[in-house]
């Protein structure tokens, strides 16, 4: 025998080659074979007893001629059984997971509960005297005339009373067995569709259904005839060889579908081996291609690279000239901008700066903040929201010189800052909220200026000629600033009520359209008295305000080097 008859000798013990039944057409085509097995070796008026014909008038046991049927028909007859004697069933029976409902509905009658009652005692007792019998032998020795014969008659009544009840619990013992039987067997057969195991399975059915018919018989006998089988037909005599039978051919399909177990790993080791060694023929192959390939990739790097670095220095050149003549259109968008006559009426941002320091140096005494305040300023920070900052203080030129102190420590740590702040005669010129808002633009610009023109759609000549209302500005700063992650803006209280006319709402509207119109993070710093006291409370109650109180408890920053007294006349 060749490899290959040795293979198909092994691959049928665990598959089936000539077949693609599904599983339905091979467990029927089982049970049918079963059936014949059975017609074989019972009498006809049995098996038709049990699967009678479809045209006959009294079939009523099974309709779709199955084993699971005929368990259900067995079933049906146990549990009449079980009601005619006043049989109550276990209560592990009844939570069991696996047990069916019982088919009877009616309630048991007090006179049934004694009968079952009575039969219990009695099987018991005789139980006991069968157990003690050989005792009671020795003792009916001693007069056997007068004893003998009526030990020898309740002898055999009690035998008969125990073979009775000792059938009665082999058999809902077997048929609770078999119930668990079929569907591992039948579960067998499919994982395993094999001739050898159609057959067994088909003579562990034909087994099955010959107990079934013993079994079906029996529970449909009258109470004379389970007296007289008890004493002429016990489980010993007539059932046992049935049940010994069907646990023979169970085993042998366990052995069969553990022979099938090992003949299928034996299969796939080979093919496991046979795919090991088609890899190996693989990876050769593959590492036959990469030398080929690496052979190939210096070939190409030898001559294709100095065309490499060319092409590398003409791309850098290209970028180096595109990002100077972005920065160039950038610078003349810029100027462009800028040259416009609206701006001529507003300071620079440089010119309001050295204003405000210049006026913060006229104080000599340091604007200072407890510690508390010091933590919410790092607060207020850290938000990734827009935030509104208040500085709280009695008199408002500590709230400036502050606000001018954080503006040049925003400057010193290089962060984006752009301030409406008071310039030189502010107050004598007409201002409107729109001229802060110019005034913010105008840095903006100067702080993004190599920006300008990244976005899809820059701001240009034409949105700053065509804006005419505060929203329209408040568009242009944001659609500015929306190029730079984050960025501060502070408003000085003065030039905003010098600019709003006196008008805390028309300044708490444009504080409104910065804080939540920027797309942008964004921390607004001014003083309380730009606001009112209800709109700082309810920033501080939706946690979009902080709000720090200037004092002469500590000082935030370095302490300057004091000054030299002047001295105004010289000895």
């Amino acid at each position: 025998m060749d490899l290959a008859d040795q293979a198909g000798d092994i691959a049928g013990w665990y598959s089936n080659a000539n077949t693609s039944s599904s599983p339905e057409e091979i467990l029927q085509t089982t049970f049918t074979h079963a059936k014949l097995l059975l017609r074989s070796i019972v009498k006809p008026q049995d098996f038709e007893s049990l699967f009678p014909p479809t045209n006959a008038p009294n079939a009523q046991y099974v309709s779709s001629h199955t084993i699971l049927d005929v368990q259900r028909c067995l079933k049906d007859a146990q549990a009449s059984y079980e009601c005619r004697i006043g049989h109550t069933t276990d209560a592990f029976q009844n939570i069991a997971p696996t047990t069916a409902a019982s088919t009877s509905t009616n309630p048991t009658t007090p006179l049934s509960k004694s009968k079952a009652k009575a039969r219990h005692w009695l099987t018991g007792l005789s139980e006991k005297l069968v157990h003690y019998g050989n005792i009671f032998d020795v003792m009916v020795q001693h007069h056997p005339e007068y004893v003998s014969l009526a030990w020898g008659i309740f002898k055999l009544l009690f035998i008969a009373i125990t073979n009775h009840a000792e059938t009665a619990s082999k058999f809902s013992k077997s048929l609770s067995q078999i119930a668990d039987l079929l569907p591992q067997h039948s579960l067998h057969l499919i994982l395993y569709p094999t001739p050898r195991m159609q057959s067994s399975v088909a003579r562990l059915f034909a087994h099955i259904l010959n107990f079934f018919l013993s079994a079906l018989k029996w529970y449909k006998d009258s109470r004379a005839l389970h007296a007289i089988k008890s004493i002429f037909q016990p489980w010993d005599l007539k059932f046992r060889h049935d049940y010994e039978a069907i646990a023979a051919e169970a085993q042998q399909i366990v052995r069969m579908a553990d022979m099938g177990l090992k003949a299928e790993v034996r299969d796939t080791r080979l093919e496991v081996v046979q795919g090991t060694r088609h890899w190996e023929l693989v990876r050769q192959e593959m590492n036959e291609l990469k030398v080929e390939n690496q052979r190939l990739a210096s070939l190409f790097q030898a001559k294709f690279g100095m065309m490499e670095d060319s092409m590398h220095c003409m791309y850098q050149e290209i970028r180096l000239d595109f990002a100077s003549q972005r920065a160039t259109l950038n610078r003349v968008h810029l100027n462009q901008m800028l040259s416009l006559p609206l701006w001529n009426s507003l300071p620079t941002s440089g010119e309001s700066l050295q204003f405000c320091r210049s006026m913060r140096n006229r104080r000599r005494e340091r604007t200072k903040l407890p510690l508390p305040d010091v933590k919410k300023l790092e607060t207020w920070s850290s938000q990734r929201k827009n935030a509104v900052l208040l500085i709280d203080t009695h008199m408002p030129v500590i709230a400036k010189t502050f606000m001018v102190d954080l503006i040049d420590l925003i400057l010193e740590n290089r962060l984006p800052i752009i301030w409406a702040l008071r310039y030189i005669d502010y107050w004598d010129q007409r201002m409107s909220a729109t001229d802060v808002i110019r005034m913010l633009i105008l840095q903006t610009m100067q702080v993004g200026a190599d920006r300008l023109l990244n976005s899809p759609f820059p701001v240009t000549l034409e949105h700053l000629r065509e804006a005419s209302s505060l929203n329209d500005w408040v568009g242009i700063l944001n659609h500015l600033l929306s190029n730079i992650s984050h960025a501060f803006i502070a408003l000085d209280a003065d030039l905003l009520a010098h600019a709003t006319a006196h008008e805390r709402s028309e300044a708490l509207e444009m504080l409104d359209m910065l804080r939540l119109n920027l797309s942008c993070k964004v921390k607004i710093v001014t003083a309380t008295s730009s606001v009112t006291r209800a709109y700082a409370e309810e920033l501080e109650h939706s946690n979009a305000c902080v709000k720090i109180e200037t004092g002469n408890t500590g000082d935030w920053r370095k302490p300057r080097r004091p000054r030299r007294p002047m001295v105004r006349f010289r000895k």
